[in-house]
């Protein structure tokens, strides 16, 4: 079960809370972890109340700032709800100061668009990205950080629920086996969205010429389905790869499962998965994409969402 702190805005701590219910997300497609806790009154942290901490054991799972804090009357008493997003959430909400940067490092990065915001948890390093990185009127700090991190490393950005920064991509080593000789559950449920294939980008090479080019995807399930998109490679802020990107993101997007089962598990988003179960049969080459813990009066649940892994095809 997860343990809970209010830290109030003149620094005192709380960790007294009478939580009813509770849930928390975590996503490796959504940004900014999130949690909604629905409590008993308390008049103190409803007034001061600024940040919240969320701990599994002596794990931090979870930190950032309180977004809303409401207060319900009714004839059992008041119930106060309390929702929070992770320290991401900061970077998308500010808007990154227009400007070109020349061979910038993560290091200049960490302390033009991390540090101001009070995340601390990341590890730069000084080799620079060659030529110039633009930052555009209305990109977010969290679009100019995801802009370095994708031109310097390749990667997509990462904060995690507890604040630590992962510039060169996420990776839990972590392997979870769902059915047979592993977690047991409640219920699992299969969604194969066929409308999110890609099954064709065209692409434009040359300047002086049209779309002349293909890139096909290779998943199996595409056999059937005409679905395209054009890409101009020539284009600044496109690449070839971006057509790579479109069809991998199409794959991750048109198959899911959701398992859910008892407890409380926090620790296995990103992990390898795999699965055996009697009607399902055995599968693999999943990952973990999103985890949902939640807290009623009938118990604990966690559900979790299992994906192809990147750079894979639908089996």
């Amino acid at each position: 079960m997860l343990r809970y702190e209010i830290k109030l805005k003149n620094g005192k701590l709380r960790d007294d809370l009478n939580v009813l219910t509770a849930a928390w997300k975590s996503d490796l497609d959504v940004p900014a972890d999130s949690l909604v806790l629905n409590c008993a009154y308390d008049g103190e942290i409803f007034g001061q109340g600024d940040r919240i901490s969320a701990y599994n054991g002596s794990e931090l799972v979870f930190e950032g700032q309180l977004d809303e804090l409401s207060r319900l009357r009714r004839d059992k008493g008041v119930v106060m709800r309390l929702c929070a997003r992770s320290a991401a959430a900061v970077l998308l909400d500010n808007e990154a100061e227009p400007l070109s940067y020349r061979n910038p490092t993560a290091v200049l990065m960490y302390f033009k668009h991390l540090k101001p915001f009070g995340i601390t948890d990341a590890e730069p390093d000084q080799t620079p990205v060659l030529g110039d990185l633009r930052i555009d009127k209305g990109m977010t700090q969290w679009q100019a950080l995801e802009l370095f991190c994708k031109t310097r490393y390749g990667s997509r950005l990462r904060i995690s629920g507890s604040g630590k920064v992962y510039l060169r991509g996420f990776k839990n080593d972590r392997k979870v086996r769902f059915g047979s000789g592993g977690i047991e559950y409640y219920s699992i449920k299969e969604n194969k969205r066929r409308h999110k294939l890609i099954s064709e980008v065209r692409l434009k090479v040359s300047p002086t010429a049209g779309y002349l080019s293909s890139m096909y995807n290779p998943n199996p399930e595409c056999e059937y389905i005409k679905r395209v998109r054009y890409v101009n490679a020539v284009a600044e802020n496109n690449s070839i790869g971006t057509a790579d990107n479109i069809i991998e993101r199409s794959n991750l997007d048109s198959r899911s499962i959701k398992i859910t089962f008892g407890g409380c598990v926090t620790d296995i988003l990103g992990a390898s998965a795999e699965l055996d179960d009697p009607a399902f049969g055995r599968i693999s080459g999943l990952t973990v994409r999103g985890i949902c813990y939640t807290l009623t009066k009938n118990g604990e649940l966690t559900t979790v969402v299992l994906g192809a892994l990147e750079g894979e095809e639908n089996n």
